[in-house]
């Protein structure tokens, strides 16, 4: 039945996926607010996969590279429902669903490929759970902080083309989409911060490798921040560290 639920996740965000492919290239007015009900949708159905892996483990559903993925996937929808708006930025959703489809992707063919099957701990540990939780809430932060980045390119290049689309009059001020940027970039830092913290609380210390790894990627998001607090970054190369930033971040994920 899990599986089911992550196919039906999975197709609600191809839906997505196809809505952004078609307002990226359309020439027509496009629905405003049409992504959100997509997005809530899949969240609903993440949620439901997550829960009867959580069930089945007796612990917070990470056992797997497929399960990281579509925590991962859930938290950065979660973000989006949540702060998109609040950062006037509801447009996210045309670029965040790419991203969230293609990782559940990679997550259905791990799974039918080689599902381990159940991994109950030896002891629950809280803090190991507040660990793992607060590290990928924090990854998903930084997916959308990297999405915004993704945006201001579109943008940029749509600036530049002068025949810019109907998506581009649809798309926030660039002063918005950098605020919102550099304010996932923090909310994503603290987050990682406490699921760091966490860690040294753990009845069993993580590995070295592990500790390292976490803290690396903690270190390149806070030099990212305070680098631009100093210099105030321009937009351009703000969004690409994001991006290039995420795209690390991705690349560790295979060692935690």
């Amino acid at each position: 039945m899990d599986d089911l639920y992550l196919i039906l996740a999975t197709l609600a965000f191809l839906g997505g996926f196809i809505l952004a492919a078609v307002s990226l290239r359309s020439e027509r007015p496009r629905k405003q607010g049409v992504n959100i009900p997509i997005a809530a949708v899949g969240l609903v159905f993440q949620s439901l996969f997550l829960q009867l892996r959580g069930e089945m483990h007796g612990r917070c559903p990470i056992t797997n590279g497929a399960e990281v993925l579509v925590f991962v996937s859930w938290s950065i929808v979660i973000m989006y429902l949540a702060l998109g708006k609040a950062f006037r930025l509801s447009l996210l959703g045309v670029f965040t669903m790419p991203m969230v489809f293609f990782f559940q992707l990679f997550a259905i063919v791990y799974l039918l490929a080689a599902d381990p099957g159940p991994r109950p701990p030896a002891a629950l540990d809280p803090w190991l759970e507040l660990h793992a939780a607060m590290s990928l809430l924090a990854y998903g932060a930084f997916g959308l902080a990297g999405v915004a980045g993704v945006m201001y390119f579109f943008q940029d290049r749509q600036l530049k083309s002068h025949h810019p689309g109907r998506l581009f009059y649809s798309m926030p001020p660039i002063r918005y989409l950098v605020a919102a940027l550099v304010r996932l970039l923090v909310i994503g830092a603290v987050l990682l911060s406490v699921g760091i913290v966490a860690a040294f609380f753990m009845k069993v210390v993580p590995d070295r490798g592990h500790l390292l790894i976490s803290g690396a990627v903690w270190i390149v998001y806070l030099v990212l921040i305070v680098v631009h607090f100093i210099k105030r970054l321009p937009p351009k190369p703000l969004s690409f560290w994001a991006i290039a930033a995420f795209a690390f971040a991705l690349l560790t994920l295979s060692a935690l």
